[in-house]
């Protein structure tokens, strides 16, 4: 039991945190990324 709550101690904290381990940045970035290229087609077709 003691080893139990050691190991719930820092999810804990996460929460109290407001850090979210299954959200990431990485959808946001790879969409930036794609639209950035995506606009980057679109000025490349007027020059």
């Amino acid at each position: 039991m003691a080893e139990r709550k050691k190991s719930d101690k820092p999810i804990t904290q996460q929460f109290e945190s407001g850090i979210d381990p299954d959200n990431s940045l990485l959808p946001m970035l790879i969409g930036g990324l794609v639209l950035i290229v995506i606009g980057a087609i679109v000025v490349m077709m007027f020059v």
